[in-house]
């Protein structure tokens, strides 16, 4: 793309239209920057167009976002992109060109170009782009020397956004070298501005300079912050440990200090806490990493923080201050310099004037209880990446009781008999007390290791239950102060397992009622503590709560399960489709509640097939379906066809729609179905049998694993079908497809083991000749563990199922004598890595039969064969896995994509359940050494010797031993 007046003008027009309220010009001009995108030099015209002073700013400002945009996607692009990288001489103009234009930007434009720049400087600097870093400093020399203000913050912002990348990389020598390059030429200029803004600072104060002097001072020495954490990160440089006192005493300086022609506004007070947050990230950095440097500042950094907190006041635009303070004194609680919360009286003025008034309720936490109940539980009950004052100050207390526990627990429990105190004094005005008393307990409850069940010294948990907990769950106003009712649920959870059961049972009506609540919240976490309350487990891992426990109000739970989802905002919710998947796994699932369960689950679930939102509900609402269909149909067979006829629909829909993230549910539910049939399977399910030969429907691989599933199903249900009209030669041409990629081979085995282990063998001989040649030709062109290891398992089962002359037959109709190859040079040295209870026994039996029936293997030529084979039976049957296993990296997915790729889930509730071939055989020892004993009564004294000349001196032990266990002996 030439640069001239016309290009200019097309550009200009382009970026304008892109504004336009209109769709048709828009569209347009949005398809005319993406097809000029593919143009050499198109980012260099549009980085021209940004610098042209005739053009009005907000073309230009639209210009600058599509630049920044254009090298996200092309500076170096992903090798499966499909899009053309920008060239190197290109490459070159725009890093010429882009550091002096951006800082004679306006302030939105230069904004957009600093993010530009950091996006070069992540691939590019430092070790290409060394004119960078010189020409920032030089810039930021000139603008600080004229007081310019605007290019010293846009300088700033962009060594911010670029020194950022040091943050979370890993430690090697590469990144230090990086590091050790920055500061050596930004470390001093860095410390020079921040010194000079403080001192510039401190005359605006004095001779009460106005807020809009001080706020790009104030904005500066952020970034000035920011830069000293991202530098000081990975180590502590030797730069700033020499100057650590200039730093720390500015620091210092910013924590204590009053500003008040900012402090004033909303937005000048947003900026001294900004500021003052970074102070302490920089600090708490220093005090997790550094201590043994920070310990001398350390007092005077306690005592300011302090002071700091407890004029906080309780907005929300100030949380991010005081989430980064409490976390600066948590940090020092549990260091080896704790003693400063020993003195007289501290724990108990730092619960009082830090812990209790960030713990209490806010107008805003109320309001994000009533507006967005899924943030509230994120944060409230999940413990989300948010960091809430409530949490941290709760923190702050855990820190304090690393060292100080007798304390910290004697000072909270007098705290919380003081709110419940205030409560009863008038409980409808007080209520909120109440709530931070039942916090309290619930957050500093610790969990004990390795399971569910948490421990609290502050309080007796029966007692407090009783007095405290009880009046709110038996209050028969569901809806009246949700927020206690809230916390009252969550204690329960939490507490769930210290609850005797007879107790326990008597308060399941009251949570079955509270899924009644109007409040999004509160019939959330009823269905949550029912939820939990059916996991809990006694010693030996029983269950405490089983169906019996539930029957009785069975109907009215999961009608008021299914009502809940009809609440505003609920229709979603997914701790309600969790519980009806946690209830339906553990009641008794009777004809009367069936019904409206498949009702109520397929209702959900056609709404949910418009438009699918929320993975993990959606996820909840298969698991359902799948646990109901099982429990119940397995219980009474008559409900499959009632069954059917609810959920066809709706996985018609899925298949009929292409809805990707639901097909792998729907082919796993359908398997679930096909499994659960008699034969002859009706039309319906032919029809999908028909589809699923389709070579399109394999394209997805996220689909894989569930088309397979399904094809499993129809291979053990309808073999009669499959063999029919050039079916199977279709199975086997899906199986040759996943055999031939290591990351769908395993798949493959299973559509083979399937048709192995199902059909007749007339039906499957013409194919095996075939079958043979694409696995000895993956074995040749691409050997993997994992492969070598299925494909011993293969004919393993093959023999078992099939006899052993048909296998030597088919193998040697690849390449004659191939047989004795593969034996000698694969089955043997990769029988000893089978795992597994089922796959051992297999093989071993498999392998045993081979060398006990196989004339091939009885021949004297081949007794060496035969010798190293028992050898390796030997190691699978008497040696732990643990010894015998071999891992291997995971293979990366290799089938084509095409479109939306949705990762497939597998349902727990519809898994394929794992036959054993091989029934009638107990115990794989007793077979190996009882069939070696008939083997070697027909000819005596031939095995001994060969036995003695080829398995290793552990393994004949191991023989000897086994044959004196089962009563056999080798003559």
């Amino acid at each position: 793309m030439e640069w001239n007046p016309e290009t200019l003008q097309n550009l200009s027009q382009c970026f304008l239209h892109t504004l336009s309220p209109l769709p048709e010009p828009r569209r347009a001009a949005e398809r005319s920057l993406s097809e000029a995108a593919d143009l050499p030099n198109y980012g260099l015209a549009v980085l021209r167009l940004v610098a042209e002073p005739s053009v009005d700013e907000q073309t230009r400002h639209a210009a600058a976002v599509n630049f920044k945009n254009h090298l996200r996607s092309r500076w170096l692009p992903s090798a499966d992109s499909g899009v053309s990288p920008i060239v190197d001489s290109e490459k070159e103009q725009i890093k010429t060109l882009i550091v002096s234009l951006m800082l004679s930007s306006s302030p939105r434009i230069q904004s957009q170009l600093s993010e530009a720049l950091a996006v070069i400087g992540k691939h590019d600097f430092p070790r290409c782009w060394p004119a960078l870093l010189p020409e920032l400093v030089s810039s930021l020399g000139k603008a600080a020397l004229a007081g310019d203000y605007a290019s010293v913050n846009g300088i700033l912002g962009t060594a911010n956004s670029i020194f950022k990348n040091f943050r979370h990389q890993y430690r090697t020598d590469e990144l230090f070298l990086d590091i050790k390059y920055c500061l050596g030429i930004f470390a001093e200029p860095l410390k020079e501005i921040f010194i000079k803004t403080d001192k510039l600072i401190d005359s605006a104060v004095s001779s009460g300079g106005s807020a809009a002097n001080l706020k790009p001072l104030f904005e500066s020495q952020k970034l000035c912050c920011r830069i000293f954490f991202s530098l000081n990160f990975q180590d502590l440089p030797e730069f700033f440990e020499d100057n650590m006192k200039e730093w720390m005493r500015v620091f210092r300086k910013c924590l204590s200090s009053n500003y008040p022609a900012l402090e004033s506004t909303e937005d000048g007070l947003a900026l001294v806490d900004d500021l003052r947050s970074a102070v302490c990230e920089n600090i708490n950095l220093y005090m997790e990493k550094y201590e043994e440097e920070f310990q001398e500042f350390l007092k005077d950094f306690a005592s300011a923080v302090w002071t700091l907190l407890r004029d906080v006041s309780k907005s929300p635009s100030r949380d991010q201050l005081a989430t980064t303070a409490i976390k600066f004194l948590t940090t020092v609680s549990t260091s080896a310099h704790h003693a400063l919360f020993a003195g007289e009286n501290v724990i108990k003025e730092i619960c009082q004037s830090i812990v209790i008034p960030n713990v209490s309720l806010r107008d805003e936490d109320e309001e994000l209880f009533e507006m967005n109940y899924i943030e509230f539980i994120r944060r409230d009950m999940e413990g989300s990446d948010v960091d809430t004052r409530r949490r941290i100050a709760c923190e702050l207390l855990k820190g304090l009781a690393t060292n100080y526990k007798g304390q910290v627990t004697e000072v909270v429990s007098q705290e919380i008999q003081k709110l419940l105190s205030s409560f009863s004094t008038n409980p409808a005005v007080q209520w909120k007390d109440k709530d931070c008393a039942i916090y309290l307990v619930v957050s500093l409850a610790t969990k004990k290791a390795g399971g569910a069940s948490v421990s609290t010294d502050l309080i007796d948990v029966q007692s407090f239950f009783a007095s405290i907990i009880l009046p709110e769950l038996q209050s028969q106003d569901v809806n009246s102060f949700p927020m206690l009712k809230a916390g009252s649920l969550k204690f329960l959870t939490m507490f769930r397992s210290h609850l005797p059961k007879p107790f326990a049972m008597q308060l399941f009506p009251e949570l079955v009622r509270f899924l009644k609540a109007e409040s999004n919240v509160v019939h959330s976490y009823a269905a949550s503590c029912i939820e939990k309350l059916l996991l809990v487990k006694d010693e030996g891992g029983r269950s405490r709560y089983v169906a019996g426990d539930i029957s009785p109000f069975l109907l009215q739970l999961m009608t008021n399960l299914f009502d809940a989802l009809r609440f505003p905002e609920s229709e979603e919710n997914q701790y309600i489709m969790k519980c009806i998947m946690r209830v339906l796994g553990v009641a008794e699932i009777s004809g009367e509640v069936a019904g409206p369960c498949i009702g109520g689950l397929t209702s959900v679930l056609s709404e949910v097939c418009k438009n699918p939102k929320n993975p993990t509900f959606n996820h909840y609402i298969f698991e359902s379906v799948a646990v109901l269909v099982r429990r119940a149909c397995e219980r009474d067979i008559s409900l499959i066809s009632a069954f059917e006829t609810s959920l066809f629909p709706s996985l018609q829909m899925i298949l009929a729609n292409d809805i990707a993230e639901f097909l792998p549910y729907a082919f796993q539910l359908l398997a679930q179905l096909v499994e659960l049939n008699r034969p002859p399977l009706s039309p319906n399910y032919m029809q999908i049998f028909l589809l699923l030969l389709s070579p399109e429907s394999w394209k997805r691989s996220g689909n894989v694993p569930a088309l397979v599933r399904l094809l499993q199903a129809f291979l053990q249900k309808a073999p009669h079908e499959v063999t029919q009209e050039n079916r199977l030669s279709q199975v086997l041409g899906i199986f040759d497809k996943l055999v031939a990629a290591p990351g769908t081979d395993e798949q493959g085995f299973y559509v083979l083991n399937t048709v192995i282990e199902y059909l007749d063998y007339g039906a499957i001989a013409p194919y095996m000749t075939g079958v043979w040649s694409a696995l000895f030709r993956r074995l040749q062109n691409k050997k993997t563990i994992k492969f070598q290891k299925s494909l011993v398992v293969f004919m393993s089962l093959f023999l078992v199922k099939h006899g052993h002359a048909h296998l030597v037959d088919t193998m040697n109709t690849v390449q004659p004598n191939i047989f004795t190859t593969i034996v000698q040079q694969f089955w043997i040295p990769n029988l000893k890595l089978i795992l597994g209870t089922i796959e051992v026994k297999l093989t071993a039996v498999a392998a045993t039969r081979l060398i006990c029936e196989t004339p091939a293997l009885l021949d004297p030529a081949a007794s060496k064969i035969w010798g190293a084979m028992l050898d390796s039976i030997v190691t699978l049957i008497s040696r732990p896995e643990q010894e015998r296993a071999i891992e291997e990296p995971e293979m990366p997915e290799v089938l084509e994509n095409v479109g939306y790729t949705a990762a497939f889930v597998s349902l727990h509730n519809a898994g394929r359940r794992e036959a054993d071939p091989l029934p009638e055989i107990r115990d794989p020892k007793q077979f190996v050494v009882a069939s070696l004993a008939r083997l070697s009564a027909a000819a005596p004294g031939r095995y001994p010797q060969i036995i003695g000349e080829n398995l290793e001196k552990a393994n004949q032990a191991a023989l000897l031993q086994l044959c004196s266990a089962y009563n056999s002996i080798i003559v």
